[in-house]
């Protein structure tokens, strides 16, 4: 039996567990073993899920978000089935006669054939698609007697978990609609459950992710959006969804045999949404422009102008990145996201592989590192780190070239540089909760020998972990079994 419970802070389990907050966590940990569980560096949601699921690294699985990005284009088209490049690991498990049990794992591929059952896109955070199933006919029947998510439905009246901050009114309907989708998920999973000889059942709860999202600010008495009055009402939100979550997977653990092995994770953790994601273009476009910032406006029109102009003479649309050497691609505000304009691999690419590369890398790294808060002189980013030294793979193009990892300990209103001059960009009302890197895992079972010291491992070991329970393999994957669960 596998729980995920999807960017659930770690540190917010483990201080609960220790004061008794979520005593089925805390049994868990107290009889078998746990530890951090390492996600893809700078990256959330998507690649994490990503990796989770095929057990290999973004630049095998090619997920950096819920767009893609593709060399030979400058267009960012939602991710979709045709994107993916490794398979997930229940169809290893499936093929190799073991029955499965897939429901709501988020970001993942909707197999086309299991032994077993699938459920896809129902209660997950950052749908993909239309919820859909393995046999097709099993989604119908669950949306037709427990209905559509409330909470994750773009494009509609029902979608609430947004990017961005919600009213009074909107946070008090989201917290009931999250109660209600915990509820609803516990009985689907225990009618599967139910069902009986599985080799492996696999599920996962969104809520803990949507609540840390859009309440942070509530549980963080030092964050710029902390309401003392809201506080009083809703302030505990966050406890409240994730121990509603601890008791859900308590209820099926009892259903569970004696001789079930039970792996609880979570994939990412979160914080205060501190970031300079809405400063990243116009930094970069500040940085690559030959005139200085005050003239920098004129000389963007003057360049639109002549794309227009071009357009007319080759009858074909050019791109808004295409004139750039650097621009951002659109990522979580865990990080910024940055792609050179490479020749040989952009339409239009304006620098040349290897050392024409390295010399402009490096240069627009230090340009950002010497970027500060001219309030407090205070530099806004970590580091900046080249993608190929985190991930490598045979699909790396699909990612970005640079991460820019943003410091979070403050809120940031404006940026400058000598570079760049004074900046201030209209904020977005971002929501004010968001990811941090790492997870965390539990696991209890008679195959697992229990340790109080905390073993680290990574999300991409998970599937192999499973498949070593169940006496089998997965080839072609990064992931391994997990010592301290294995043995």
């Amino acid at each position: 039996m596998v729980i995920g419970l999807d960017s659930a802070d770690s540190k917010l389990l483990i201080d609960w567990c220790d004061s008794g907050k979520l005593p089925v966590l805390k049994s868990l940990k107290e009889q078998g073993v746990w530890g951090k569980l390492a996600s893809p560096p700078l990256m959330a949601d998507d690649a994490a899920w990503a990796s989770f699921s095929t057990s290999v690294s973004p630049a095998e699985h090619g997920r950096f978000f819920w767009k893609s990005f593709h060399s030979g284009s400058y267009d960012t088209p939602q991710f979709s089935a045709q994107d993916w490049k490794h398979e997930p690991f229940w169809n290893v498990l499936s093929q190799a006669n073991k029955k499965v049990a897939i429901i709501d794992v988020p970001k993942c591929q909707l197999s086309k054939d299991l032994n077993g059952i699938q459920l896809a896109n129902w209660l997950v955070h950052g749908r993909d698609d239309k919820t859909g199933s393995f046999p097709p006919s099993f989604a119908p029947d669950i949306l037709s007697r427990y209905g559509n998510d409330q909470n994750d439905c773009p494009n509609s009246d029902e979608y609430l978990c947004l990017m961005e901050t919600l009213s009074t009114e909107k946070l008090r309907l989201l917290l009931q609609r999250l109660i209600n989708s915990v509820e609803r998920k516990l009985s689907v999973a225990t009618e599967v459950l139910n069902q009986g000889n599985w080799d492996l059942f696999l599920t996962v709860f969104k809520e803990s992710h949507c609540v840390g999202h859009q309440f942070w600010h509530l549980l963080d008495e030092g964050h710029p959006q902390y309401d003392q009055v809201l506080a009083h009402e809703l302030g505990d939100a966050i406890e409240k969804i994730y121990q509603l979550i601890d008791r859900s997977v308590g209820k099926l653990l009892e259903l569970s045999d004696p001789d079930t092995n039970v792996i609880i994770f979570s994939n990412l953790g979160m914080a205060a949404n501190y970031t300079g994601e809405s400063y990243l273009d116009e930094i970069l476009n500040r940085l690559e422009s030959p005139v200085p910032p005050r003239f920098q406006p004129k000389y963007r029109k003057l360049i639109k102008v002549k794309n227009r102009i071009q357009k007319k003479i080759t009858r074909r649309e050019l791109h808004l990145n295409a004139h750039r050497k650097a621009f951002q691609l659109e990522h979580n505000e865990i990080s910024g996201a940055i792609r050179i304009n490479l020749k040989d691999r952009e339409p239009a690419g304006r620098i040349s592989p290897g050392r024409e590369l390295e010399k402009f890398c490096a240069k627009l790294s230090q340009d950002l590192i010497d970027l500060v808060d001219p309030n407090t002189g205070n530099p806004i980013v970590k580091q900046v780190i080249r993608t190929e030294t985190l991930f490598t793979g045979n699909h790396q193009d699909c990612l970005p070239d640079l991460l820019v990892e943003w410091r979070r300990d403050a809120l940031i209103t404006s940026v400058a540089s000598k570079k760049i001059g004074l900046l201030r960009v209209n904020k977005p009302p971002y929501r004010t909760g968001n990811h941090t890197v790492d997870g965390i895992y539990f696991a209890r079972g008679p195959a697992i020998v229990p340790n109080q010291n905390p073993s680290s491992a990574s999300l991409m070991d998970i599937g192999p972990t499973i498949a070593a329970l169940l006496n089998t393999s997965l080839p072609d994957v990064e992931g391994k079994p997990i010592k301290a669960i294995c043995g």
